[in-house]
């Protein structure tokens, strides 16, 4: 997935190309049609045409390679994971930079996580996150990344964790590492106590409305535990956090353990 990166960076190059030539074709194939009577005047009209297409995409913004969610914590923009747009994340720390699931792989991502000079880690949120271009990384930059030891027969797992672990790992006093199994056995999500940003995978997300998206009525994989991840989510409601930056669907700032209080009622 690695190139779709670079594929969106150019897209409204590509995108142009892409309309110029269907339209010349388009052009080509009423001549044909029309027994070229009409030739001048089509022509014409597509010269038209092609040039709504190039101011069209001049308007075409690349999206930056990252937002500035809080202080410390920025949001890997342009991700995607399985055609789905989804977020991955870099919490800043004193000594390290720790992404909290694992982005595609670009030279433009690259400059920005080695920008901090620091060294690299990642935490997967879930099996499903630890993504084949996690490998690349661990090549590149000499990331390492940590997964839970009961993610370790996912079968959505796409390369090799360097650390496996079952006691939470320690990254600084400012982050906490807390397992929340349902979403796999392995799941986990991340507390960073200072900004009150709870990093939260696919154990729980917002909806296009600012609310808690309803996962009982999803349909279940084969390695998900519907009743463990309720409860799951009971847990997160003893720790202090107000925005949910997740996985898959929409970020909640601001009121995101009030959101989770109330989805969680009757529960």
């Amino acid at each position: 997935m690695s190139w779709f990166v670079d594929f969106y960076k150019f897209r409204k190059y590509i995108i142009t190309f892409c309309l110029y030539t269907m339209c010349y074709l388009v052009n080509k194939v009423i001549i044909y049609i029309v027994g070229g009577n009409l030739e001048k005047t089509m022509k014409m009209t597509f010269t038209y045409i092609y040039i709504l297409i190039l101011l069209c995409s001049c308007n075409m913004k690349n999206e930056p390679i990252y937002t500035q969610l809080q202080p410390n914590i920025y949001e890997i923009n342009n991700q995607y994971f399985y055609s789905e747009k989804v977020h991955t994340y870099l919490v800043e720390l004193n000594d390290k930079v720790l992404l909290f699931d694992i982005p595609t792989y670009s030279r433009d991502i690259k400059d920005f996580i080695t920008s901090f000079e620091k060294p690299a880690f990642a935490l997967i949120s879930h099996g499903s996150c630890g993504i084949s271009d996690g490998t690349k990384w661990q090549e590149e930059i000499g990331l390492k990344v940590y997964a839970h030891r009961a993610d370790t027969n996912h079968p959505w797992l796409r390369m090799k964790p360097d650390v496996f672990f079952t006691e939470m790992p320690e990254f600084g006093k400012s982050i906490e590492v807390i397992h929340t199994p349902g979403h796999s056995a392995g799941a986990i999500c991340v507390l960073e106590k200072s900004s009150k940003s709870l990093f939260t995978g696919d154990t729980f997300y917002g909806d296009k409305n600012g609310e808690i998206r309803d996962f009982s009525k999803e349909k279940s994989a084969e390695y998900e535990n519907p009743s463990d991840r309720i409860e799951s989510c009971k847990k997160l409601l003893d720790y202090d956090f107000e925005n949910v930056y997740p996985f898959h669907y929409k970020i909640i700032e601001g009121s995101g353990k009030e959101k989770l209080a109330e989805y969680l009622k009757g529960k």
